[in-house]
């Protein structure tokens, strides 16, 4: 009976079943896809990056040429100013010569005198007020009256 039982227990099968060891398991495959999902977000990141500094790179380019543009009209701008205020110094420094002066003069009606006399500095007078304005001014009235008869008496008496 022992060997009845035996025989109604598992029937033999023609192909036994693989190990389980050597079946694939599941847990593999969802490894594997998950590792293509960082790989794939990282290709696409660094693509992202790399566009963006592109664009980065290219509206700097854009800047520093306009900055260039406007750095060359102002220098042609200021070049003409140059030009013109040598023009100008030019100019007045050819209306300055005496020549020119006294021709303008004799133009507008003015003429040459006969003679010309220099006078002397004469000191200017102290503020009023002061202490010392008593000895400065005898000496002033008389320094300058005196200079003032002998510059009349030269003038001609005017």
């Amino acid at each position: 009976m022992a060997q009845a039982r035996s025989e109604a227990r598992a029937p033999q099968r023609a192909h036994p079943l693989p190990p389980r060891e050597r079946r694939p398991s599941l847990q593999l495959l969802e490894r594997r896809g998950r590792r293509g999902r960082p790989r794939r977000l990282a290709a696409v990141s660094a693509a992202a990056v790399a566009v963006g500094s592109l664009l980065a790179v290219t509206g700097a380019h854009a800047y520093l040429t306009q900055g260039q543009a406007r750095l060359s009209r102002l220098q042609d701008q200021l070049s003409s100013q140059l030009t013109k205020n040598r023009d100008l110094e030019l100019r007045v420094a050819q209306l300055e010569q005496p020549s020119n002066v006294m021709s303008e003069a004799q133009k507008q009606g003015l003429v040459t005198p006969s003679s010309v006399t220099d006078l002397p500095q004469a000191n200017p007078a102290p503020p009023a007020g002061s202490a010392s304005t008593s000895t400065q001014g005898s000496q002033t009235t008389g320094s300058s009256g005196s200079t003032g008869s002998a510059a009349r008496s030269a003038g001609g008496g005017r």
